[in-house]
């Protein structure tokens, strides 16, 4: 577990395009601890990874479970979220649901 976290750690610095000596910086640490942490060379403690997570921008618990998301159960009945669903499927079926839903006229304006 622990060398899944300091890896999702480094995908997650290098998605940010950031090096370990703007991150060590950022992070008001030495770019030497900086690079022990994320090779897992010391004690990897929950201070740390937090501290990089604020750094980067990113929840800890996304950065656990990265590269699933995190849902919070909690909020999955709020009113207030929204559901975005997202289906592929070939451009022959898409313009046969898209005329399902539209109309064949509607369709043309839709398309426009």
């Amino acid at each position: 577990m622990k060398k899944k976290i300091l890896e999702n750690v480094r995908i997650f610095r290098e998605k940010a395009n950031f090096s370990q000596e703007y991150l060590a910086e950022k992070m008001k640490i030495s770019q030497p601890k900086y690079a022990r942490f994320e090779r897992g060379a010391t004690k990897t403690d929950l201070d740390m990874l937090i501290l990089f997570c604020d750094t980067i921008g990113i929840s800890l618990m996304d950065l656990i479970t990265y590269p699933d998301k995190y849902v919070n159960i909690d909020k999955i009945s709020d009113p207030e979220d929204k559901v975005l669903l997202s289906i592929e499927i070939k451009k022959d079926k898409k313009d046969q649901i898209m005329r399902l839903v539209f109309g064949d006229n509607n369709l043309e304006i839709f398309n426009k």
